[in-house]
């Protein structure tokens, strides 16, 4: 239940809510993930963190900065990480990969707090209460029986979620994650509070939640 953990969950779960205006016949379906995802509740979350808790600020603020997009761009060229973006572009026809991977550093920058936190929220001041309530904010059960019946339905979602649940996927996560040309920008997002290894942790646990 550590600081960066809440800051890997914010951050995976912006990206998630990116996925909604992506272009090709997964719009639809993932729109409808995105719609399960209780925005508003983990927005107020969110923004009570950033006032308690420096270290969450810290990494909210640093994603704002020319630094983070400097060092997204020594992530987004390393050939590890390219690698993980043409596996799933070959998996998945009609889907831009490629469009949503780039898109990801300009829409976490844009993406706005709330400016008011309900009262009861702002009094709990325990720091591990957004990754509690974060968690038990996402609707797992209704997560779950929407993948199943994506995948009993077949189209590009099926093929995405098999790609993802792929051996072949998490050695290519896990041969990025330790590639030397990642190590420097990993310890930058390490030292600005963004934890690589909890947020790959969250990635393959809600991957998981399917069948």
């Amino acid at each position: 239940m550590a600081f960066s953990t809440s800051v890997s969950l914010f951050l995976l779960i912006s990206a998630i809510c990116c996925w909604g205006s992506v272009a090709g016949d997964l719009r639809g379906d993932l729109k409808d993930f995105v719609a399960l995802v209780p925005r508003r509740r983990i927005g107020f979350l969110a923004a009570r963190y950033y006032i308690f808790d420096p270290k969450f600020r810290q990494a909210v603020e640093f994603i704002r900065s020319d630094e983070f997009l400097k060092n997204w761009q020594q992530v987004r060229a390393a050939p590890d990480f390219v690698n993980i973006i043409n596996y799933l572009s070959d998996h998945v026809s009609g889907y831009d990969i490629t469009t949503l991977v780039d898109s990801l550093p300009t829409r976490l920058r844009a993406y706005q707090l709330s400016r008011t936190v309900p009262v009861e929220l702002m009094l709990r001041r325990d720091l591990n209460t957004f990754l509690r309530d974060t968690l038990q904010s996402l609707p797992r059960a209704r997560i779950y029986s929407l993948m199943a019946q994506k995948v009993r339905q077949g189209g590009e979602f099926a093929k995405l979620y098999k790609a993802l649940r792929d051996k072949e996927f998490k050695d290519l996560v896990q041969r990025a994650r330790h590639a030397g040309k990642l190590q420097a920008p990993i310890r930058k997002f390490e030292q600005k509070s963004i934890n690589v290894d909890e947020l790959l942790q969250i990635l393959f646990e809600i991957i998981s939640w399917g069948p």
